[in-house]
């Protein structure tokens, strides 16, 4: 069945499928959709995202489209934005800023969550989230979980599994026992929208994992071009992804990647002999360094070192200062990593993730994006590239990097010549 769908206001340019129904009748405050590919998510998600703008009473209301990047936001979802809308008169498009103003004043924003901090402090009647699973956890519980409580919208979580971690698997998870939420989950031999002829040739042309992944909806398929992600099923299968504290009688090390216009990263470890403990890790977007160095000082460590990339001495064309003069001036004692190719820093923290462990509350963010940090996959080419994606997962995989390349042999000896046990916390420098 194949119809033309209304709201309470007016009818939305969209057809759906029979199992698109089924969602779309189904539906309740949250909602996550797991399909395989070719289903129609994208156009369901729209048509959903509409009908919630158009019946919504709130003063202002607003509806947002979340894609892991920008770029996706614009080349999947916008214009099947404007074809659902085209049948109101008087709607305003704003192609730059990805933005869509309905007759009634209502609007329907594009989004992307390479970068959730730049979304906090939105509110929103109804947000859809295409492929979480290639998201931070945070955009959810962090960014627009909250955007959602005090006008009560709810949300829409749509895409392909990318193995039991991450956000769209605690979510799918979520939803199990809990009535405010529907799940459902649809593979390709069940609709049959894709014909058999066409499964079994895609068969034929995908691995084993791909396939499974793509239309069987597999939770157990692996990340495509994903570089740590066997590794750190390793340390969770030998149960060094744990509940850790810091011990008092170490320093507390930071290993960090500087951003500008994106997050600035940090993970928080200690040493002890060969072992890495990792003990917590934070994400600072829009924040100079003296607030980040306070927020150190807040979280009761004492600290040694802090390993920077080698970026850190290019010098400010405004202040003629370089950042690592910044640091210095906070009397921090920092140690630059060394310069070295992206390729030789994943190898290296390959070889050094076995030494670690890691605190899974306080480091849970770095933890996924760890695991998710991967290869630029080119569609045009099919082909996997020997750069890495630069995404969210970027940023505390970078800081991990220079940690790496570094070492932290130098860490352990210059620690045992120092009695941190009665150091005050807070410390730095």
């Amino acid at each position: 069945m194949s119809d033309s769908i209304s709201s309470s206001e007016s009818p939305i340019d969209v057809e759906l499928r029979d199992h698109q129904w089924v969602v779309w009748n189904e539906a309740r405050r949250f909602n996550v959709l797991l399909a395989h590919r070719r289903f129609g998510k994208t156009v369901l998600a729209v048509a959903m995202l509409v009908r919630k703008a158009l019946e919504c009473k709130q003063r202002r209301p607003i509806v947002h489209y979340f894609c892991p990047t920008y770029a996706q936001a614009k080349k999947v979802a916008w214009q099947y934005v404007k074809d659902c809308t085209a049948v109101f008169n008087g709607t305003i498009y704003n192609e730059s800023e990805l933005k869509c103003t309905l007759p009634g004043g209502a609007v329907i924003q594009l989004g992307s969550a390479d970068n959730p901090h730049a979304s906090r402090g939105i509110y929103s009647d109804f947000c859809v989230l295409d492929e979480p699973a290639q998201m931070p956890p945070s955009m959810w519980t962090e960014v627009l979980r909250p955007a959602l409580s005090d006008r009560r919208g709810g949300a829409l979580f749509i895409g392909t599994p990318h193995g039991r971690h991450g956000l769209f698997y605690d979510v799918w998870q979520q939803a199990e026992d809990d009535d405010q939420w529907w799940r459902g989950i649809f593979r390709a031999q069940d609709t049959h929208i894709v014909d058999d002829g066409e499964l079994q040739s895609a068969q034929r042309s995908m691995s084993v994992a791909e396939y499974d992944q793509e239309f069987n909806c597999s939770w157990d398929a692996a990340i495509k071009g994903a570089y740590w992600a066997e590794s750190m099923q390793v340390l969770d299968e030998k149960g060094r992804i744990t509940s850790l504290v810091a011990r008092p009688d170490y320093p507390v090390h930071i290993s960090m990647d500087l951003g500008i216009n994106d997050a600035t990263a940090c993970w928080f470890f200690q040493c002890d002999g060969e072992h890495i403990r990792f003990i917590d890790y934070a994400e600072y977007t829009n924040m100079g360094l003296p607030d980040i160095v306070n927020d150190w000082k807040s979280r009761q460590h004492v600290y040694g070192k802090v390993i920077a990339p080698h970026d850190i001495k290019v010098r400010s064309l405004s202040t003629g200062m370089t950042r690592l003069d910044t640091l210095y001036s906070l009397g921090l004692d920092v140690i630059v990593a060394p310069s070295e190719p992206v390729i030789t820093g994943i190898e290296a923290v390959r070889s050094m993730l076995p030494r670690c462990s890691f605190d899974k509350d306080g480091c849970f963010d770095g933890i996924e994006a760890l695991r998710q940090y991967r290869s630029d996959w080119q569609d045009q080419k099919g082909v996997l590239q020997l750069k890495p994606l630069h995404d969210w997962t970027s940023h505390g995989a970078d800081a991990m990097l220079y940690l790496a390349v570094t070492g932290t042999d130098m860490l352990s000896a210059w620690a045992e010549e120092l009695d941190y046990s009665n150091m005050d916390k807070g410390r730095v420098g």
